[in-house]
């Protein structure tokens, strides 16, 4: 290693330590109760069984039944309705008439940032989350099945100081499930080359890639035993998403160039299967299948939100092709048999509340949620910036005054809200486990005078519930807009400008349901909600001037 690359390394670690609040390698070490895997030189074989022994220590909460034969969850939460959610019913069940199999691999990939579920809507009702995937393994190892997990890369999503420590986490984490390979998303590649090189470099993490190198610190593959088998691992990113990427720091080469080096060190290695992590599209990640059919398993990113439900072929049979879904919803596992007939089968799993929060991925939630109330708003990147109602002739237009304000004049339009969830958005975060008062991307819809779809406050909107208790909630200038200029122009005695104001306020149902529910409401946060404006608005609908 030269001197240049130990003192960025050395220096980038250093810095990253100190302004996240990132545990050392030690304390990560510690906090994981895991035997590591030993990398070694790329071709060095390990030992490990990894999942198994990575939750070997961790209390698993017990199910009515084991995971090859799973057709009943844990407790029964209830949904947003207060009806019992059965998460095997609606989601169905895994596993079902399985025998041990001599191995399970466990695929995942692009997780998009989503480290937990949101819980808006209740978190029974949704899926995913690194708490549960941990869980997942843990009954796995619990019921004694040899397991491998790989994942094909794109841990986060945007980029900035908040995405920079949740890599972290996600790293920390697939780390302490035993992860032997996880590749490189183009995402993950936007973040600074010295956050990268701090999070995926060491021994104990399982970062590969044939075509990506961060001075010369990535693994160009890895040769690991489970099961039995000797089981060769690499990953590429592909041409197509190498196009998005702008860091002069990387060297990245073409994914069938990285392969030609990569593939005859596999094969010399003696594996019994080999296994290509391609972050490509579905369309790239096929054509590098048939040029490179010595890969037994082909598992590739971009493909639809939810994994299929049925195994998918390539080369007469011969190469498995697996999507694995996004935002870390679905974990794919094959299974391995010796059964001549049917030698692998197939099963997506859905992440939901069959599986107990594993209390070790809990506390990193609370320490990601301590680093950033730590960091702050400005820690973070995050600028305030310009609401897009303000008017350039009357900057007072721009000022947030609050819901209580609102109500001195809209008494029955308050007297509506008040009674409505928007008006409790904030203390919900309060009393979350843990508490997401710091947390931008929760923040956004939870509290007056934020862009919700940026995760970033406007100029006057809520800083906190000491500096601003007025604009605790999700209230009425959320859509109505800052209402400083409107106060301010009820006070006065320019009618023109009291009129202006006015109907700058105003808002149509169809501006209503068509540009600002939904920009809360979405996909992730209340999947319910679409499609079905009309039941909802006349819980919040007011009409009058009163």
């Amino acid at each position: 290693m030269s001197s240049r690359v130990l003192w960025l390394r050395t220096a980038s670690v250093c810095i990253l330590l100190l302004l996240a609040g990132c545990p050392a390698p030690n304390e990560t070490q510690q906090r994981s109760n895991s035997k590591k895997p030993n990398s070694g030189s790329a071709s060095q074989a390990s030992d490990a069984t990894p999942a198994v022994e990575a939750t070997k220590d961790l209390a698993v909460v017990d199910q009515a039944a084991a995971p090859q034969n799973t057709t009943t969850g844990a407790a029964h939460d209830k949904g947003a309705e207060g009806k019992p959610v059965d998460p095997v019913a609606a989601n169905g069940p895994i596993f079902d008439k399985w025998p041990r199999p001599k191995l399970a691999i466990v695929l995942t990939g692009e997780q998009d940032g989503y480290i937990e579920p949101c819980g808006c809507q209740g978190r029974e009702n949704q899926l995913g989350g690194i708490a549960r995937r941990q869980s997942f393994f843990a009954q796995l190892a619990k019921d004694g099945w040899p397991t491998l997990a790989v994942d094909v890369g794109g841990l986060v999503n945007r980029f900035g100081r908040q995405e920079e420590i949740k890599y972290q986490i996600a790293a920390d984490a697939i780390t302490a499930m035993g992860y032997q390979a996880v590749g490189f998303g183009p995402k993950d590649l936007r973040l600074p080359a010295e956050a990268l090189v701090a999070v995926t470099s060491g021994d104990d993490r399982p970062f590969v890639s044939a075509n990506v190198n961060l001075f010369d610190l990535t693994q160009p593959f890895r040769v690991v035993e489970a099961g039995g088998k000797k089981i060769g691992i690499t990953s590429v990113l592909g041409d197509k998403y190498q196009a998005e990427i702008n860091n002069d720091q990387l060297t990245l080469s073409p994914a069938q160039a990285g392969l030609e080096k990569v593939l005859p060190q596999l094969k010399a290695a003696g594996c019994d299967l080999l296994i290509l992590l391609a972050h490509a599209t579905p369309s790239e990640s096929e054509e590098l299948a048939r040029r490179f059919p010595d890969f037994n398993i082909v598992v590739t990113a971009g493909g639809a939100e939810e994994p299929p439900h049925l195994l998918k072929r390539l080369d007469d049979g011969k190469t498995i092709f697996v999507e694995v879904g996004h935002k870390g919803k679905y974990a794919i596992v094959l299974g391995l048999y010796d059964d001549a007939k049917e030698p692998w089968r197939y099963q997506r799993v859905p992440l939901d509340a069959r599986f107990p929060d594993s209390p070790e991925m809990q506390k990193m939630m609370v320490a990601y949620q301590g680093q950033l109330e730590e960091l702050g708003f400005s820690g973070l990147g995050l600028r305030p910036k310009t609401h897009p109602r303000t008017a350039a002739a009357i900057p007072a237009s721009g000022e947030f005054v609050g819901s209580a304000k609102c109500g001195e004049c809209h008494k029955t339009a308050y007297g509506i809200w008040s009674k409505t969830k928007h008006a409790q958005a904030t203390q919900s975060l309060a009393t979350a486990t843990p508490p997401r008062l710091f947390d931008p991307e929760c923040l956004s819809c939870h509290v007056t005078g934020w862009s919700p779809q940026e995760f970033m406050p406007f100029a006057t909107g809520f800083v906190s519930l000491s500096e601003t208790p007025q604009l605790a909630g999700n209230g009425c200038e959320n859509c109505h807009g800052p209402g400083g200029a409107h106060v301010a122009a009820e006070a006065g005695k320019d009618l023109v400008l009291r009129d202006q104001m006015r109907q700058a306020q105003r808002l149509t149902k169809a501006t209503v349901e068509l540009n600002l529910c939904v920009k809360c409401h979405d996909g992730d946060n209340d999947p319910h909600f679409a499609g079905h404006f009309d039941k909802f608005w006349p819980k919040i609908e007011h009409k009058g001037l009163k």
